[in-house]
């Protein structure tokens, strides 16, 4: 059909009249491509070719294409589709004029006539296609010229909607244009339809439509204002098509393909226009009626599926989300018409009657016919069971509320059109929501719920198939979402609810029906749908757990909805509670429980909080004995079991015991002798609920009765017990009720003494229950009497524990009526008393239970026959009970055995008393011993191999319940037990039993085996929710406490290294491999360099066994992690606790085992074997790891021993020698743990080298010191004597080791050659190694010389001296030539050196031996400030880097070694020091610490290995200063404190947070922090070491000036003279510069306070100025940024944080407050002191309050609570500390302290009571708030210590606290009870200097009347009552 002009554009002179010769339309046209891009290239290029020839004729013609167009497209004659090509061809010449850039020639008709004839023609053309395509019914051709999927029409039109942007046009797009939109989307749809099984099934032609259209959509409502008449039913043909294309979408999962792509964009371009159009025309009766039949389910239900999908939070769905729920708000709620919804009444059907409360009743609500449509929809919705629909509701809820709100203008402030968004995201209806407009809101409500009750009444008027159950479980669903909405938006506070109970009657008909539906599904029997399919128990689960979750948010929103039918409610959550546990392996199972333990828990805490908790657990109790008879009339005893099962899965989780357990300690100090009453009155309704249930069975005698009465025993036993323990066990007492809960208790005992009173009376075994006897004999089960026999011994040690605390808090006559009811008269008596007691030493646990009276042993033995049956525990936590009451007992008899023995020490041991009280005793010890020896056998009977396996993986939960035990989880409790009171039973078990018991705690230390385990030797902390064997045993192995019982430290060794030797023994195949033996390392050695040499001997390997790994995807090796763990108990073993003879053993036994491990690596380098040689490696390194610390510890104690140590170093030395190139055959996914290893096995050798060589120097040079005496003495007795010289032969060994050394060094130096850098790095680690060795030795030697007489005894023997001098001066050779070969670039290369070697070596250091030693230490100083030498600054960078591990470690090496030189020089005068060598070693230093201050990221861990040795190496030479000419090395000694600054400086900003002043108490939570932490606190040791007592003025005036600059910003040498920037949009900053010279600061004062009084000079006279300059720094840092915590910033190494800048400030001032005599502060600095806190923390508070976003410039940052706590207690401290030593100062100043403490006040009344997590709040957790409560309450007590300057000014600081208390602070929301309790007694303090005539009576006058007043007077009186002292004590 041929497209005409629109008649409202047609003009009659709007064109130029046309040539009188026709243009002729171009014939010849390329043939064109409907991709328009690639058309316009091509004929880019063709005109390019020949714009020579055409470019005449198209000047000619141009000016008439506009013309040509137009004509053509009105040409009738023409068809269609040649009128597409003309117009497309028009756009792509256009487009090529764009890209050649040509300018446009003056045409006959303008182009933006032109463009908008071509919008309306193309419109045209569009609209006409698709008309023609409704007409004939059929669906358009895709690619069809001219019709709406012509992709070329489409581009015709997005070139005009394009160009009339440029042209500035207001292009008209028709209405039908809405149609043509829907013609995409339907066939969208269809190809959709067609795209199910593949997700890129569009071809590319459709997608590039899809794509032009979508633009053009866009284009056309967001710059031309939409289409022109807009129609709504338009709109809604369109947007229902459009809903229905997402709701496909996201039921195929497409939302990530391209085509999901564009139906997101294209609905977002399409509902915002749609929204706008409802906004602005609001929607009349008919297009309302149209808009819920068409759209409203199609929204709820696309609503509810982009809230509860997983990718629905996505930016793109979630801008969906709004405008759908835009459209819905303003299509049904629009503001002209919502005030129909708001006269609804629906609710006044359910008010109070005058007569009759809670009757509903019957009235005929008129609701508008325009909007009873709307209820309507909802009523015929839930009758055609639309599920996803119905779960919708609930977003229209919300939406209503939101719209009326934002109508009657809640929430709305000034009509800012921001916070109406806000508002309109979210309402949370506050209370200033007026009472009409609730109600209003509540009518809507109760509307939409009614029809939702009606469908469920109707269920349970029916038979309730599983079909129709579908639709109940959508229903409650959707009830659960409305009351959800309901409680979100507040709209119902039951302090403001006005309508006359309409509301609670109308929440209490939700729950009635609630409940039942739960008692239709329960008699259904749902909970034991074993024979059901698996979906129909899916739609079980599903149905309670949304019961269960509606009935608890009716909870949170009324709890009188339950009234007083707890019990029910109880009923309910047991029968689901089954239901669960009968579902395990059914989908939604673990929601249901957690939704079941949400719930009880509820229960238990709202009743808590209303104070009847009692009620809450009575009703319980009641519940669970009533619902056991409706279990089932079954005669399988699996019902009855997993119902017990299940219940005690509920009421024994921890979560619920622990809520339980808070709400008994919250009980009120009055009602807790109610709540004991409650329990006995609990306890005999159980009793008698068991006697009932034995009558039944006994009378009826059927297998069904018999096995309800087993169940109501195992319900007692393992529920209603657990629940009765809880209570006793949280009781509070106090003196104020310990009186009447005696009484109470005494009640309680009347009541359990019965049923025991016979328990061992005749052969069997017999309970008393109510008059009734159960026993074997009257037909009643073991299994049965061992559950009650639980409830009565868990009960009577509850009891007794609970009674014992009262007896010590009532009167002394109570307590001893009491202790008579309890017959445990001697533990209130002085033991002096118990002498001349008779008949007092049989009381025990049931000595005034049982009768006769029988000991608890007998008992137990008794009671142990029916527990246990074919060595089968019938009931476990008998068991369990048994073994607490033989402990129980034996902390008595402990108790009893150890106060008499001491008794009797001072008693005539022929009294007859003491004789009588001797054979006591005797028989205590033993009964203890019986008692001990059942629990070792009930250990060892219930104990099984696999407990301690290594793939054991199980483990008992730390709050473990008694009741849930089995007989697995006994075991772990019985081990865990055992282990936490060894010191209770220990002293009476016998030696096998200490022995067995020792073994197997090292065999469960070492029985976890995991991947982890075998790669790591840290042991992890216990975190997990269960504990294992192993970490019961580690546990038991870490605790000091353990060691100081006498059998582990007797014991330990021996039963260690058997094991050990076990685990040797099974890995090396060799027969007669002893440990135990000290073999000859003479012998040994020269094995070792033979196999280094040539394969020979050497012991057989034996494949070891191997069990998977826990990931199954590594086989480990068993044996050798039992080493590595047995290994690694010893390094963690306390030290004090290893003796001299075990510490000897431990080493021979690693010795051994050392030699063995060694041997087997050198036959590795020859043999191939497919078992890895990097495990054997890592064994040894743990073992040489060991070997320092028993050094160590053996040194310790040898202190004052004769024999010394064992560890042989030349072994030491030759199998590191032998084995450090092995790391060649390590696997290659071993290679860096492998040089690691590598690395750590060189330290600890040089560790061992060092303690071991200290220990013989120490040894020797002691003998010789003893010897001398000795000879002296005799030289006295025989003048004359000559003295032999014996120093050589005590000697002897030590030169031997120097000997060894310098051979060892010149034979590396042979095999050195100076490529090693580009050849491997297997010479550098033998170089490391002998390095590493004669480093030990050195620092050995100095390590001794420190003592005072050594060093004055050694520097006197000449010729020792002289071994000293030549070992040093070898030494020094060696390093010198290694670090020129290695660091310096005028190094020759490209030598090897010669076998002459050491000639070579003495001539290369002709300079070294000619430098002059300490007298011309000032050569060495101007060599070091003015020689510039050539570094190999590339090497440098790789070891900077950390690229070069090898190199990083030999560099360390280095560094030690020379500063061992150093220090021996210093004490002993060394004669030939090299000290040009000293000088390269500097610049090397300094080269590398000033690239590491000047870096921006964290340090490589390798860089730890230098970075150690250079700091050591300065901190020696910083001794030196003081015999430098102070005029001519300050500029040396003012570049090494830059240096320390600078370096402290990066530290500080790698820290981040965590930096602080001292290093105690930071928990350090990466490798790499901690040797950060290692190596900042070295750090100090240097810089303080520059500072030392012999320090010139000089000197020190430098490194305060250095200090002080550094504070200012101000930084030597650097352009930019000020490092401390102001805060701005990210808060201020200061540079890593600054940050170093505070701590360096608080250095200086430190030892100025430790007793440097050589630094009080000058540190006096800049005290003011470095004052100033911290005070500078806090006023440039503060800001809300200081709270913050940059984790994800890009740059967050690159600055210190400004926080933790500001916090070593403060400590720093407060450090300077509190010592007055050291330093004076002006009156300004006092001021400022005052006025911090509150400057700082007023940002906080701004946080807390205004909740500004977390987000500050570009870094992501979160508050930090932990750091704002540790700034608050600083700031408190601060204030404390001025107040104290400063009070005239601070008195003048009140004002200022009364602000501070006043914003520090107000901090406190923000806290996270819910834990609320997220960014956004700024809320400290409950505990933290308390520690800084704790803070301020110091404050406040040192007020009212320094009475005598603030007692005028006290009620001040009163009544602010009053004020906050009383809720109207900033926050508005007053103090919780912790943080007030915390604050109390500092309150007290203040109420204490205030006196009643005046500052009380100015605050009761000013407060005037009102909670403040009310306040004041209860805080008098608790004062006066609490805390006054009255002159009693």
């Amino acid at each position: 059909m041929e497209a005409s002009i629109p008649p409202k554009r047609r003009r009659k002179g709007g064109y130029a009249e046309p040539s009188p010769e026709p243009v002729p339309i171009k014939k010849k046209r390329k043939e064109r491509s409907t991709d328009s891009v690639e058309q316009v290239r091509e004929d880019k290029k063709v005109t390019r070719i020949h714009k020579s020839d055409r470019e005449s004729g198209i000047e000619e013609s141009s000016s008439w294409n506009s013309l040509q167009l137009i004509l053509s497209l009105q040409d009738k004659n023409i068809d269609l589709i040649k009128k597409v090509d003309v117009a497309f061809d028009y756009v792509k010449s256009n487009s090529i004029e764009e890209m050649d850039g040509t300018s446009q020639t003056l045409q006959v008709i303008s182009t933006s006539r032109t463009i908008v004839f071509l919008h309306d023609w193309v419109q045209s053309v569009l609209i006409s296609s698709e008309k023609k395509t409704k007409l004939e019914e059929k669906k358009p051709e895709f690619g069809a010229s001219g019709s709406v999927l012509d992709l070329k029409c489409w581009k015709i039109f997005h070139f005009c909607l394009e160009k009339s942007k440029t042209f500035h046009l207001q292009l008209i797009c028709y209405k039908d244009l809405l149609r043509v939109i829907h013609s995409i989307t339907m066939d969208a749809s269809s190809n959709l339809n067609n795209m199910s099984l593949c997700c890129e099934g569009t071809s590319v032609e459709r997608l590039e439509l899809y794509k032009v259209a979508l633009d053009c959509i866009s284009l056309v409502f967001s710059s031309h204002g939409g289409v022109a008449n807009q129609n709504m039913d338009l709109w809604i043909l369109l947007m229902d098509k459009v809903l229905e294309l997402v709701l496909e979408v996201v039921k195929m999962q497409l939302e990530s393909s391209k085509l999901g792509y564009f139906v997101l964009q294209l609905s977002c371009c399409l509902f915002e226009p749609f929204a706008k159009f409802l906004r602005l025309h609001p929607t009349r009766k008919n297009n309302f009626h149209n808009f819920i039949d068409k759209l409203l389910v199609p929204l709820l239900h696309s609503s509810h599926v982009l809230h509860s999908s997983s990718w629905g939070s996505s930016i793109e769905w979630t801008n969906l989300s709004k405008l759908i729920e835009e459209v819905l708000a303003q299509g049904l709620f629009h503001p002209t018409h919502i005030d129909g919804f708001l006269n609804l009444q629906s609710s006044n059907r359910y008010r109070n009657s005058s007569d009759t409360t809670a009757t509903v009743k019957e009235e005929k609500i008129a609701i508008k016919s325009y909007h009873r449509h709307l209820f309507d929809k909802v009523e015929k919705m839930i009758a055609e069971k639309n599920g996803s629909a119905l779960i919708g509701l609930a977003e229209l809820l919300h939406l209503f509320v939101s719209s009326v709100t934002k109508h009657k203008g809640v929430l709305v402030d000034g009509g800012d059109s921001k916070q109406s968004e806000v508002a309109s995201k979210k309402i949370s209806v506050s209370h200033s929501m007026e009472a009409e407009l609730r109600k209003s809101i509540l009518d809507y409500f109760v509307q939409i719920l009614e029809y939702l009750l009606e469908y469920l009444n109707k269920y349970l008027q029916s038979d309730g198939e599983a079909v129709s159950l579908f639709n109940v479980s959508s229903t409650i669903r959707s009830i659960n979402n409305l009351l959800a909405s309901f409680i979100n938006d507040k709209l119902y506070l039951r302090t403001e609810d006005t309508s006359e109970g309409a509301a609670m009657n109308f929440l209490k008909l939700i729950y009635d029906t609630l409940m039942l539906i739960s008692s239709k599904i329960s008699h259904k029997k749902a909970y034991s749908c074993g024979s059901d399919e698996k979906s129909q128990k899916e739609l079980y689960i599903s149905v309670r757990k949304d019961l269960i979750i509606t009935v608890h948010h009716l909870l949170d929103i009324e709890y009188e909805v339950v009234g007083d039918d707890l019990e029910s409610l109880w009923a309910m959550i047991f029968f689901s509670t089954a239901c669960c546990y009968s579902s395990m392996d059914v989908e939604g199972q673990p929601l249901l429980f957690s939704e079941i333990l949400r719930l009880g828990c509820k229960l238990i805490d709202l009743y808590s909080e209303l104070r009847q908790v009692d009620s809450s657990i009575s009703s319980l109790c009641r519940a669970l004995r009533h619902s056991s008879s409706l279990v089932g009339d079954s005669e399988a005893y699996t019902q009855f079991a997993s119902y017990s099962n299940a219940l005690s899965m509920l009421l024994c989780s921890s979560k619920f015991r622990l809520s339980l357990g808070n709400a008994i300690k919250a009980i009120p100090e009055g009602q807790a002798s109610g709540c004991i009453k409650q329990l006995s009155t609990d306890i005999m309704e159980s009793l008698d609920w068991i006697k009932c249930g034995h009558q039944l069975k006994t009378e009826k005698s059927n297998k069904c009765d018999s096995l309800q009465f087993r169940l109501r025993a195992e319900l007692l036993g393992k529920v209603l017990s657990e629940v009765y323990i809880i209570i006793l066990d949280s009781i509070t007492v106090t003196s104020g009720n310990s009186y009447l809960l005696g009484v109470s208790l005494t009640n309680l005992l009347e009541i359990i003494r019965p049923g025991l009173s016979n328990l061992v009376s005749s052969q069997e075994i017999c309970v008393l229950v109510d008059g009734v006897t159960l026993s074997k004999t009257t037909g009643c089960d073991n299994v049965s009497i061992c559950w009650i026999l639980v409830v009565f011994f868990r009960l009577i040690l509850s009891y007794r524990s609970l009674f014992r605390q009262t007896i010590r808090l009532v009167a002394p006559r109570e307590s001893e009526k009491m202790s008579l009811v309890m017959s445990d008269s001697l533990t209130i008596r002085p033991a002096s008393d118990w002498l001349e007691m008779a008949g007092s030493f049989g009381e025990d646990l049931f000595s005034s239970i049982i009768q006769p009276p029988t000991t608890v042993l007998d008992v137990i033995h008794s009671v142990l026959d029916i527990c246990t049956q074919d060595s089968v525990v019938l009931c476990p936590p008998l068991v369990w009970v048994l073994n607490a009451v033989a402990l129980q007992r034996l902390v008595e008899l402990n108790l009893l055995i150890r106060s008499s023995e001491y008794k009797l020490q001072w008693k005539d041991a022929d009294d007859s008393s003491c004789r009588k009280w001797g054979k006591r005793v005797t028989r205590m010890r033993n009964e203890a011993v019986g008692l001990t020896k059942f629990m070792m056998e009930s250990l060892s009977s219930i104990y099984k191999d696999q407990i301690f396996a290594p793939s054991f993986g199980g483990g008992i939960d730390k709050s473990f319940s008694v009741g849930s035990f089995e007989e697995k989880s006994l075991a772990y409790a019985l081990w865990w037990t055992n282990c936490q009171h060894v010191d209770i039973w220990c002293s009476h078990a016998a030696k096998k039993d200490l022995k067995k018991f020792l073994t197997l705690v090292i065999q469960a230390s070492i029985s976890y085996i995991n991947e982890d385990n075998c790669h790591s030797t840290t042991n992890k902390p216990i975190h997990l929710e269960k504990v294992t064997a192993y970490q019961i045993a580690l546990e038991f192995l870490s605790n000091t406490i353990s060691y100081e019982q006498r059998f582990v430290c007797r014991y330990m060794a021996s039963s260690f290294c058997k094991i050990l030797q076990m685990s040797v023994s099974s890995i090396f195949a060799t027969s007669g491999v002893d440990l135990s033996e000290s073999p000859d390392w003479i012998k040994v050695i020269s094995e070792v360099e033979k196999l280094s040499d040539v394969q020979i001997g050497g012991f057989l390997w034996r494949k070891p066994d191997m069990v998977p790994a826990e990931n199954g995807n590594e086989q480990i090796n068993v044996e050798f992690a039992k080493c590595q763990r047995l290994l690694t108990l010893l390094v963690q073993m306390p030290e004090e606790y290893l003796s001299l003879e075990s510490s000897s053993l431990y080493i021979t036994y690693i010795l051994n085992l050392e030699r063995l491990l060694v041997s087997s690596l050198l036959e590795w380098r020859s043999e191939s074997c497919s078992h890895n040689p990097y495990q054997i490696f890592r064994l040894l390194v743990t073992c040489r790891k060991v070997l320092p610390t028993l050094a160590l510890a053996s040194g310790k104690v040898n202190v004052i021993g004769s024999s010394k140590c064992s560890l042989p170093l030349p072994w030491l030395l030759k199998s590191l020698s032998a084995v450090i190139g092995v790391q060649n055959t390590f696997p290659e996914d071993n290679a860096f743990e492998a040089k690691v290893a590598i690395f750590s096995m060189l330290h600890y050798t040089s560790y061992a080298w060092l303690l071991a060589s200290k220990d013989q120097f120490h040894h020797e040079i002691g003998s010789i010191l003893s010897d001398r005496k000795l000879r002296r003495k005799r030289k006295n007795l025989k003048p004359g004597t000559v003295e032999p010289d014996i120093s050589e032969c005590n000697l002897q060994s030590v030169l031997q080791l120097t000997d060894t050394l310098d051979e060892n060094m010149h034979k590396s130096l042979t095999t050195f050659k100076d490529e090693f850098l580009h050849k491997g790095c297997q010479d550098l680690n033998k170089l490391s190694s002998t390095i590493a060795c004669f480093q030990g030795l050195l620092w050995g030697l100095a390590s001794t010389l420190d003592n005072k007489s050594f060093r004055m005894k050694l520097s006197n023997n000449t010729e020792m001296m002289t071994r000293i001098n030549s070992s040093v001066h070898s030494c020094m050779n060696f390093i010198s030539f290694l670090i020129k070969a290695s660091f310096l670039e005028d190094q020759p290369s490209g030598k090897m050196v010669s076998s002459g070697t050491k000639g070579v070596l003495m001539k290369c250091n002709l300079e070294e031996q000619s430098c002059p030693a300490i007298s011309d230490l000032e050569a060495f100083l101007s060599q070091v400030q003015h020689q510039k030498l050539c570094l190999k600054k590339s090497l440098l960078m790789q070891i900077f880097r950390g690229e070069n591990a090898e190199a990083s470690f030999f560099l360390g090496q280095l560094f030690i070694a020379c500063s061992a030189v150093v220090r021996l020089n210093m004490q002993i005068d060394l004669t030939s020091i090299p000290w040009n060598l000293f000088a390269i070693v500097v610049d090397i230093a300094q080269f590398l610490l000033l690239e590491f201050s000047r870096s921006e990221e964290m340090p490589h861990q390798f860089t730890f290995f230098w970075l150690d040795g250079a700091v050591k190496f300065l901190e020696e030479l910083g001794s030196y200063f003081p015999r430098f000419d102070p005029s001519l090395s300050r500029e040396f000694y003012s570049k090494m404190i830059g240096l320390h600054l600078k370096v402290m400086g990066k530290c500080i900003s790698l820290e981040k947070k965590e930096a602080k002043l001292d290093n105690q108490g930071k928990s350090c939570i990466s490798l790499e922090t901690s040797r950060l932490d290692e190596f900042k606190e070295r750090l100090r040791m240097s810089f303080r070491k520059y500072m030392e007592k012999k320090s010139s003025e000089l000197h020190l005036l430098s490194v305060i000036v250095a200090v002080e600059r550094a504070l200012v910003g101000e930084q030597e040498g650097v352009m930019a003279n000020y490092e401390i920037v102001c805060g701005g949009s990210n808060g201020g900053e200061v540079s890593s510069f600054v940050a170093g010279g505070i701590d360096c600061l608080d250095s200086i004062l430190e030892l100025l306070l430790t007793g440097s009084k050589h630094l009080e000079g000058t540190i006096k006279e800049h005290i003011q100025n470095l004052v100033a300059c911290l005070f500078n720094v806090i006023l440039h840092l503060q800001g809300p940024t200081i709270f913050y915590d940059y984790v994800e910033s890009i740059k967050a190494y690159e600055r210190p944080d400004s926080g933790s800048v500001v916090l070593m400030c403060v400590e720093i001032l407060t450090k300077i407050s509190r010592n007055p005599f050291f330093f004076k502060k002006g009156a300004c600095h006092m001021v400022q002191c005052l006025r911090v806190p509150g400057a700082l923390f007023q940002y906080l508070l701004q946080l807390q309050i205004v909740k500004i976003s977390s987000d500050i410039g570009t870094s992501k940052c979160a508050f930090d609570r932990k750091f704002s706590v540790e700034l608050y207690a600083i700031s408190c401290r601060m204030l404390c500390t001025a107040i104290k030593n400063h009070g005239s100062e601070t008195r003048d100043c009140i004002a200022l302290l009364e602000d501070s403490v006043s914003v520090l006040l107000h901090c406190l009344e923000t806290v996270n009571v819910h834990h609320v997590d997220g960014r956004e709040s700024f809320a400290w957790e409950v505990q933290e708030a308390v520690k800084c409560a704790s803070c301020l309450r110091r404050v406040y007590e040192e007020v009212r210590q320094q009475k005598d300057f603030f007692k005028e000014h006290s009620f001040k600081f009163l009544s602010r606290y009053i004020w906050v208390y009383c809720g109207f602070g900033p926050a508005g929301n007053g103090l919780i009870r912790e943080v007030d309790e915390a604050l109390k007694p500092g309150v007290y303090a203040l109420l204490d200097m205030c006196s009643a005539d005046n500052e009380l009576q100015n605050l009761h006058t000013v407060f005037g009347e009102g909670p403040c007043r009310s306040t004041l007077a209860a805080l008098r009186n608790d004062y006066e009552n609490n805390f006054q002292y009255t002159g009693k004590v």
